[in-house]
C-alpha cells in the first residue's frame, strides 16, 4: 500500500513538472520576429499602414534557426519611406566621415 502511494505521488509530481515545461515552451515558440526594412522592431504600432509597400511571411527552418528562441516565423515588411533604415544608414555614413578625418597620410587602414 505504501509503495503504491509513493509511486502515485512520484508520478503526479513529475507529470505536473512536465506540463509546466510544455506550457513554457509553447509560449516561447510562438513569438514572431518582425523586420521592418531589415530592422527588427518589437511591435507594429509605429508602422503606418499607408506606408507599407510589401509584406512577406517566412516559415523556413533554415532561416528561423538564426532567431532561435522565437521560432513563430519572420514577418518582413518593406515600407515606402524607409524610416527605420534611414537613421542606421546616416549613422554609418557619419562614422565613415569621422574615421576618414582621423586618418593619417601614409598609414593603411582596414575597415
Amino acid at each position: 500500500m505504501k509503495k503504491s502511494i509513493i509511486v502515485a505521488s512520484f508520478l503526479f509530481f513529475f507529470s505536473s513538472i512536465s506540463a509546466q515545461e510544455k506550457i513554457i515552451l509553447q509560449d516561447s515558440l510562438n513569438i514572431p520576429v518582425i523586420l521592418v526594412d531589415g530592422v527588427e522592431v518589437q511591435s507594429l504600432d509605429s508602422v503606418c499602414k499607408e506606408d507599407i509597400m510589401d509584406v512577406k511571411i517566412i516559415k523556413d527552418k533554415n532561416i528561423i534557426k538564426y532567431f532561435y528562441p522565437r521560432v513563430g516565423g519572420i514577418m518582413c515588411i518593406t515600407t515606402k519611406s524607409k524610416k527605420f533604415l534611414t537613421p542606421i544608414i546616416q549613422g554609418y555614413k557619419k562614422n565613415i566621415e569621422v574615421c576618414d578625418k582621423k586618418k593619417k597620410k601614409g598609414e593603411i587602414y582596414i575597415r
